[in-house]
């Protein structure tokens, strides 16, 4: 089947000289080209009828620059686009394809076999992406009805236990009072999973929606600190809190950023010594509020530095005690802080620990 091309190029004799090039590579029964001398008109062919790659050029008369991809690519975001460009330039060649562009080709140094290729290799792309999309879309939604499927027997199992220990006769076995409380454990353990694959799930589809109110954020990082207290006692380890004397009044989702608190600390707490340091400070700048959370753990190699954030990553060494995470607590946090509006960073030196650095714009 012919790859049907649209060519968005205002120079005729440079429309012509594609044309004959590409049929001198013997693509004339493999691509169908139709020309288009303006952006304008280009997009309007497309309405008319099914294009499978679109050659752009980026000097037209109605658009110039980067801003001539940046709109055709928002109008057929699902087309892939070659530019074929008059301009050699390097950062715009790159600039394009961190865009979305699949190929950057300078006029006068392509034939048409070059393009051929490019234009095949660009549909073949562009269905490879589409297929990656669609699985995702699929995996997410798996999650989040498997997670909704498992709240209920999980609520069971926690409610039944609960139940038990609450009557538990005086004569129970050590033995059996500890599976008990393991079970209990599990149940509570097996409940954060599941609330952190919807959350992942709500997340990535665009679903999760902020309920601010205006509070003391000195308030929401102390009251999350306090879930994570029997954690730390358990490591021995000592938290270091350095907060202003005055209160930050901040616009925030309460339930999510405490969420953010915990996942940060947890995570220091989980990487960092036995019987170390866990550092939590908050501090208020000209323009915005940040939150440090650092651990004195192996740090982080530079090439995973932001390989943490991908769902589902877990680094090469695993923590220190206790069961490795699911690796799915860094990236809810840096997408619920992004979704403030804010950015989550991190520093880190091998065998030095880690710092996590949210970023809260002040307006």
């Amino acid at each position: 089947m012919a790859i049907r091309a649209l060519l968005v190029e205002d120079n005729a004799g440079d429309a012509r000289l594609i044309r004959e090039m590409l049929i001198e590579a013997g693509a004339r029964e493999a691509v169908t080209l139709q020309h288009a001398d303006r952006l304008s008109t280009g997009l309007d062919a497309l309405d008319a009828r099914k294009i499978d790659v679109i050659l752009l050029d980026l000097s037209l008369p109605d658009s110039s620059g980067l801003a001539t991809f940046e709109s055709a690519h928002a109008a057929v975001p699902n087309v892939p686009i070659v530019v074929l460009s008059g301009l050699d330039d390097v950062e715009l060649a790159v600039r394009a394809v961190q865009e979305g562009a699949q190929d950057y080709l300078v006029k006068g140094r392509v034939d048409g076999g070059t393009i051929l290729r490019s234009l095949r290799y660009a549909i073949e792309r562009q269905r490879l992406e589409a297929a990656r999309q669609d699985l995702e879309h699929q995996r997410d939604e798996f999650f989040n009805s498997v997670s909704h499927d498992l709240r209920t027997p999980v609520a069971a199992i926690k409610a039944a236990v609960g139940v038990v220990l609450a009557n538990e006769p005086s004569g129970t076995s050590a033995a059996l009072h500890r599976l008990l409380g393991n079970i209990d454990l599990a149940a509570d353990e097996l409940t954060r999973l599941i609330d952190d694959l919807l959350e992942i799930a709500r997340l990535q589809a665009g679903r999760v929606e902020l309920y601010r109110s205006e509070v003391d954020l000195l308030e929401v990082v102390t009251r999350a600190l306090r879930s994570l207290e029997p954690l730390i006692q358990a490591r021995h380890q000592r938290l270091e809190l350095n907060l202003p004397a005055e209160q930050i009044l901040m616009s925030v989702d309460v339930q999510r950023f405490s969420r953010v608190v915990r996942n940060l600390v947890g995570n220091a707490q989980k990487y960092g010594r036995e019987r170390g340091c866990i550092r939590v400070t908050v501090e208020r700048t000209p323009t915005d509020v940040q939150l440090l959370v650092g651990d004195d753990g192996p740090g982080i190699p530079p090439a995973e530095r932001e390989r943490i954030f991908e769902r589902f990553y877990r680094t090469a060494g695993s923590a220190a005690d206790g069961p490795v995470g699911s690796g799915l607590g860094l990236p809810i946090a840096r997408g619920l802080v992004e979704l403030h509006g804010g950015n989550l960073t991190l520093d880190s030196e091998p065998g030095q620990g880690s710092t996590f650095r949210v970023r809260l714009p002040l307006t």
